[in-house]
């Protein structure tokens, strides 16, 4: 597969800047800025041939279609050419950092992109900050941070749910990574002294396509419940994407058809699981979540694009070229990436695909899910990745 062509369009100035406490978020215990970042990217795109969804009855037919045992040869979900296409969206972001004078890596900035079903607020949901937030937990380390909603998520641009996939949020992270390097929406950072990627699950697979097309994008690269896959195979383990599991347990609905009110705006291409039950089944592992913390995430769950699931290995995601410090860690029960069971399983084939790397570790995090940010032990997850960013 190509890497995304990427075209960096520099806005002719900032936008206008705000303090936030964040509108699905609780207020920063940090300085934070919210930003709306005009963009224009063109990327080499998938080209959907499915009909598109009606009602609820043709997206059942089509988890049908691709679990079939057949599928492999008769469900043809593109047509053969894929086009380049070009568009402009607006990006809803983020920016905390340590306050004045604190920070020994204040000048190191992470950007996090979150995966499918969630919104920025996953790496600062307003249940239980102090508990689950790696916002919370990276400033307190003295490290600053950018979320953002990704395209179709939120406040960001939206977006069709047929065309909205990998390869166009590979262009966005790329174009906002240069962006940040740039010293442009890092407020009084200024040019930042180094940049990490950090995704969850689909953002992971952002984060890691958009290092295989320019291995020089940053410094740092954190991957937590990584769900890619190379053909048959995962790109960072030997066992096979569970995929079609995933979409099977999610029992997908049309999200507007679930609430018009949160998602009237969205096309049919946008999907949402049908209740909190399929939700937990995806994401977390009993015992080891809260209830309330699970009743909070169903309620602010994030529609997914049909075109994003469909491309969420559609791009190379194997960062062989990249030679900075390297973490894939997943949570030990992740019922996407592992097939709930992640013990044993993480060190090969990630080892060789980044032994160019200057440093690397694969972690099988115990007692946690596919939402690693939302389980119980969750801080302890984050000093895991904080520790490893900082070894010598």
């Amino acid at each position: 597969m190509h890497a995304a062509a990427i075209r960096l369009t520099l806005p002719l100035r900032a936008p206008a800047l705000r303090q936030c406490a964040g509108l699905r978020s609780p207020a920063y215990t940090r300085p934070a800025v919210e930003y709306q970042i005009p963009l224009t990217v063109t990327s080499e795109n998938f080209v959907l041939s499915l009909p598109r969804f009606e009602n609820d009855f043709d997206v059942v037919d089509f988890v049908s279609n691709i679990v079939s045992r057949t599928a492999a040869v008769d469900f043809i979900p593109f047509l053969e050419e894929k086009k380049n296409q070009t568009a402009s969206f607006i990006i809803s972001g983020t920016l905390c950092s340590p306050t004045d004078g604190e920070g020994k890596y204040r000048d190191t900035l992470l950007l996090a992109t979150h995966g499918l079903k969630f919104y920025r607020n996953y790496w600062h949901p307003a249940i239980q900050p102090e508990t689950y937030s790696f916002v919370d937990f990276a400033t307190e380390r003295g490290y600053s941070i950018f979320f953002y909603d990704r395209v179709g998520v939120d406040n960001s641009s939206s977006a069709s749910g047929y065309t909205d996939q990998l390869s166009n949020q590979v262009a966005v992270v790329l174009q906002l990574a240069q962006l940040l390097k740039f010293g442009k929406y890092t407020g009084d950072i200024g040019v930042p002294k180094s940049l990490v990627l950090v995704g969850h699950s689909f953002g992971s697979s952002i984060s890691a396509a958009a290092v295989v097309a320019q291995p020089d994008v940053c410094d740092g690269l954190i991957l937590t419940a990584e769900s890619t896959m190379l053909e048959d195979r995962f790109s960072y383990n030997d066992l096979a994407i569970n995929g079609l599991g995933f979409i099977q347990a999610a029992q997908p609905r049309i999200a507007a058809t679930q609430s018009a009110q949160k998602w009237g705006h969205l096309d049919s291409g946008y999907l949402t699981p049908v209740d909190i039950y399929s939700n937990v089944n995806t994401f977390f592992k009993k015992p080891d979540y809260d209830l309330n913390v699970i009743r909070y995430a169903d309620s602010h769950k994030a529609p997914f694009a049909l075109a994003e699931f469909l491309t969420f290995n559609a791009m190379d995601l194997e960062p062989r070229d990249f030679k900075g410090k390297a973490m894939v860690i997943a949570g030990q029960h992740d019922f996407i990436f592992c097939t709930g069971q992640c013990d044993a399983v993480m060190d090969y084939p990630a080892e060789e695909i980044f032994s160019k790397a200057s440093d690397f570790c694969a972690v099988s995090w115990p007692q946690a899910g596919h939402g690693l940010n939302l389980a119980l032990n969750a801080r302890e997850a984050y000093k895991e990745i904080f520790d490893f960013l900082e070894r010598a």
